[in-house]
């Protein structure tokens, strides 16, 4: 991961816009969400791509950092059954951090 020492800080989705490709800080409320944990600040959420936050930092403050990229979300698929698949209702676009590491 690149240094964080230099990371700009996010708390909001026009900061987020401004800085994808780029390292980032966040600071906001964990939340466990169904496609992962994200870390919250006003109506900024940005997802952990690639790390569980444990269980007893969920619904506390906590700072994550590392490189923020927009994906595009798998929509969510029902089976012949009804199950649905993990995904959002509509393939949104969200913003996560890559190489994520919460402080």
């Amino acid at each position: 991961m690149a240094s964080t020492q230099n990371a700009s800080m996010i708390a909001s989705n026009e900061d987020a816009r401004a800085a994808v490709g780029k390292v980032v800080r966040i600071h906001g409320t964990v939340q466990r969400e169904k496609l992962g944990d994200t870390i919250n600040v006003g109506d900024l959420s940005v997802r952990c791509e690639d790390l569980r936050i444990p269980d007893a930092v969920v619904g506390h403050t906590a700072t994550a950092e590392g490189t923020l990229e927009i994906v595009r979300d798998e929509p969510a698929t029902v089976s012949a059954c009804g199950e649905i698949s993990q995904g959002n209702e509509v393939g949104e676009a969200s913003f996560v951090i890559r190489h994520c590491v919460v402080r």
